[in-house]
């Protein structure tokens, strides 16, 4: 699967999230620290967008109803979703971030 770059790294502030369109499918894209995380941007509980949340660590938490997912997996961490999302690849190539989709 191919990497497509997203973003450029030093437009992102770190723990904010931004959502990202790639082949038709929107992410949320996060920086934190010297990395970024890609997952689906909508919870799974009531379609809120993820890139709104409050992110702290590797946790976004959905800004709607507070259910947790893990950045780098995508696993659910705390209700009320009851599944979790997916988690993309993502590489940082110079300044690019790119995402494999």
């Amino acid at each position: 699967m191919p990497f497509v770059t997203v973003a450029r790294f030093s437009d992102l502030s770190d723990g904010v999230g931004v959502c990202v369109e790639v082949a038709g499918k929107k992410l949320a894209l996060f920086r934190v620290g010297d990395r970024c995380y890609a997952i689906d941007d909508r919870c799974p509980h009531r379609d809120a967008p993820l890139h709104e949340g409050y992110c702290e660590g590797l946790e976004v938490e959905c800004p709607w109803h507070a259910s947790r997912f893990h950045l780098e997996t995508g696993a659910h961490r705390h209700p009320p979703a009851k599944t979790g999302v997916t988690a993309y690849k993502v590489q940082v190539v110079g300044n690019d971030v790119q995402v494999e989709v």
